[in-house]
């Protein structure tokens, strides 16, 4: 899974972390696959889960837009497409500039990511960008690497809403119960803690 994590961050924000900061995300993405894997419902009518998200997350390069969701489903999903709504702080919502697409492989009950630039957001809202408080990620298309695909509707709108306050407070919570649930079962093999630390603050870390 490493590798995956690797090209997909490089190619999104153009600047790959250390090798530290790539071990935990290397450990976020495996343990995030055997917890998804025992909590996945037995419905498909959403086969993605949004776990994190954030408009204002900061890197060395500038502010960027991360969205972590997890695949539930039962085949490997090829491409991803996500539109975001964002969220001011009197509640009103203004729709992103564009379609978010991930163009990575994510197998059934791992981690997948979207991270770019806020940059195009910020020139689209202008002045109002400042006001952003959080965003509702909806998943609208799947691909799946055997040519099948899947579409949002009324029935099943896999959609979810975050607030960039909780950013930190979610990826903890998310940390946590990753870590409890493989220390659980791995007693002989910890996950390093804090194994985000470098999603809390990646700025911090050098990214």
């Amino acid at each position: 899974m490493l590798p995956f994590g690797t090209a997909l961050l490089c190619s999104k924000v153009h600047a790959c972390p250390d090798g530290k900061s790539m071990k935990y995300l290397a450990w976020l993405l495996f343990a995030c696959s055997l917890c998804a894997a025992q909590d996945r419902p037995a419905s498909a009518a959403c086969p993605l889960k949004t776990t994190v998200a954030g408009t204002n997350v900061p890197f060395h390069n500038g502010e960027h837009i991360v969205v972590w969701f997890e695949n539930r489903a039962d085949r490997n999903v090829s491409r991803t497409e996500l539109q975001l709504t964002l969220i001011d702080a009197l509640g009103q919502r203004h729709p992103a500039a564009k379609a978010y697409i991930v163009d990575s492989q994510v197998k059934p009950s791992e981690a997948g990511l979207m991270m770019e630039s806020s940059v195009l957001e910020s020139q689209h809202l202008g002045s109002e960008w400042r006001s952003v408080r959080g965003l509702e990620v909806r998943v609208t298309d799947i691909t799946f690497s055997d040519g099948t695909r899947w579409h949002s509707d009324a029935l099943s709108p896999c959609s979810q809403t975050f607030y960039n306050a909780a950013y930190e407070h979610n990826m903890r919570a998310w940390n946590a119960a990753l870590r409890t649930d493989w220390n659980r079962r791995h007693p002989e093999d910890p996950m390093p803690e804090p194994a985000l630390a470098t999603w809390l603050l990646p700025r911090s870390e050098g990214w």
